[in-house]
Formats: C-alpha cells, sequence, structure tokens
C-alpha cells in the first residue's frame, strides 16, 4: 500500500439532496481514497440509497448503515457515527484518515493537496482547507472559530489520530482533537490555498449556540468565553454571533451539561488561552514548532 494511502469517512442523515454532490466531487478527485465508507445514520429520506448506487458505481465506496439510538447532533451522536465507519474500513495499512460532510463540495485536487501538505511537514497531525457555505446562490467564506477548523472539512495523519484515542463525543470534538494533537506534539493547520477550499451546500443553524456549547463541553475558561463572544459581535451575523457563544454557554452551564473528562486536556487548554488572552492575541496564530519551516495558515479565531 502507498505511503499516501487514505481513506475518506462520511456520516449522513437525511442529505439526499446534497449527498450527490458530494460524491460527484470526490469522484472527480486526482487522487482517490483507498476506501470511502459512507455511513448512513439513521436516515428518512434516499441517503443510504444514493450511497449504494455509488457503491455498485465504485468499488472503492462502502455504503453501511447505522440505527442510531435518538436524534442526531453535531456532537456525541456524529462522532459516534464517524467512529461506526471507522470499525468498517477494509484497509488495514492506510495512512491518513479524512472526514468529509455529506453535504460537502471539494474541488479536484483537495486530497492531493493535503496530502503534499502531510509529506512537507511530517509534524503535521491534523490539517483542512478553508470552508465556505452556499448561501443565496453565492459563496461565502465562514466566519472562523477556534483553531479556523470544522469537522465537515478535516484530515488526520493516522498516527496522530491514534495517539488521541478517539474523538471527543460532545459539540466541539473537532476543536478538542486539533489542540489535544498540539498538546502532544503535532501540528494542526488550516491551510488558505484556493485548493483546499470546501463549500458546504446545506445553510447551518444555530451554529454560535453550538460554539458556545462546544466551549463549555471542552471546559474553556469564563474569560475565554467572554473574549471569543466579544471578537465575534461583529459577526456576521453582527452582535448575534456574540450574543448567540454567550447563550450557549450559559444554557449548557445551566443546565449542568456533560463536560469532557480529560483534566490533562483542560489543563493545557486553559494554559494555551490565557497565553493568548496575556498577548492580547484575538484572534491568534497557530501554536507551532515549525520554526522558519512553518506553513502560514489562516489565523486561528478564538
Amino acid at each position: 500500500m502507498s505511503e499516501t494511502a487514505f481513506v475518506v469517512i462520511t456520516a449522513a442523515r437525511d442529505e439526499a439532496a446534497f449527498l450527490g454532490y458530494t460524491i460527484a466531487s470526490v469522484a472527480a478527485q486526482s487522487v482517490r481514497p483507498a476506501q470511502w465508507i459512507i455511513v448512513d445514520d439513521g436516515s428518512s429520506d434516499e441517503t443510504l440509497a444514493l450511497a449504494q448506487a455509488a457503491a455498485r458505481r465504485h468499488p472503492w465506496i462502502k455504503a453501511i448503515h447505522r440505527s442510531p439510538a435518538g436524534p442526531r447532533d453535531t456532537g456525541a451522536s456524529a462522532t459516534a457515527a464517524i467512529t461506526y465507519g471507522l470499525a468498517h474500513v477494509e484497509v488495514p495499512d492506510y495512512h491518513f484518515l479524512f472526514n468529509l460532510d455529506a453535504d460537502m463540495v471539494i474541488g479536484p485536487r483537495y486530497f492531493a493537496v493535503l496530502l503534499e501538505k502531510f509529506a512537507a511537514f511530517p509534524a503535521l497531525g491534523v490539517a483542512a482547507g478553508e470552508l465556505y457555505d452556499f448561501l443565496d446562490g453565492k459563496v461565502v467564506k465562514t466566519r472562523p472559530q477556534q483553531f479556523a477548523m470544522v469537522g465537515a472539512l478535516k484530515a488526520w495523519r493516522r498516527e496522530c489520530f491514534l495517539q488521541l484515542g478517539g474523538l471527543a463525543p460532545g459539540e466541539g470534538w473537532e476543536g478538542i482533537d486539533s489542540l489535544k494533537a498540539i498538546m502532544q506534539g503535532w501540528e494542526a493547520i488550516t491551510f488558505p490555498d484556493a485548493e483546499l477550499r470546501g463549500i458546504h451546500l446545506k445553510p447551518r443553524e444555530r451554529g454560535w449556540l453550538r460554539h458556545g456549547r462546544a466551549l463549555h463541553f471542552a471546559g474553556a475558561h469564563p474569560l475565554w468565553v467572554l473574549a471569543s463572544a466579544l471578537y465575534h459581535l461583529s459577526g456576521p451575523p453582527p452582535l448575534k454571533a456574540g450574543w448567540e457563544i454567550l447563550r450557549g454557554y450559559a444554557g449548557a452551564w445551566l443546565a449542568g451539561a456533560p463536560r469532557y473528562e480529560d483534566p490533562g486536556f483542560r489543563s493545557f487548554q486553559r494554559r494555551w488561552h490565557w497565553a493568548r488572552l496575556a498577548k492580547g492575541v484575538l484572534p491568534s496564530r497557530w501554536a507551532n514548532r515549525m520554526g522558519k519551516r512553518q506553513p502560514q495558515g489562516p489565523p486561528a479565531a478564538v
């Protein structure tokens, strides 16, 4: 198996309106995955049928069904679906893992360019391109959250992923795994290359409420939450984004929502946050240890 062999996991529920576009964009890649696992996460529409049809056309696609308990969210149930997909990978010696949402469209060299980044920087453990939303017929760049990285569009070096011990079962898992990678000596970078842009076809709702809940789940210090809310007051949407971050965090705290139980991570995260608050860096750049060889990514917002 090639040293650039990779697998892709896509967890989908009721994505029949968009999955066909995602399948077409992956099929058009200049470098295709050794295997692509599409997990139908209990859909009530034609999502599974679309995935099965794609698997019949492309032998490197595998469509599977999962019957989850309860409603799907972007936290614990999403990571459970991704983990379920990983358990069905049939390629034993792949080197990279990609997660891709079922409503994403990527350019034809997305996989190839990210693999080039991994090859150029051996310490790179987690990587992604920038995310854009398709809104009202226009492609609009999303305002980055912490690490400027979202789970809809990211990749891991397999060695790094294994060291993480799995994905955190809650809101904001994509930020937690990026910071855990940094804690363990890896780099986690979002690259601004035009070829690495991903377009999110389905408008996202309640995204900033989720960000506030994610900060609570990760155990962020309240001062960092306040700084994040102030940073996002300028929007988009103006004022609403910052307010919803505070509302999401406060709602989770008042409800006694669970938090990520990793004291070592929480301690590292708060030191990382305090260092940036002390420098007045809002947003801050990535904490990197690559020196002059550091690839230049976009600012990582709080």
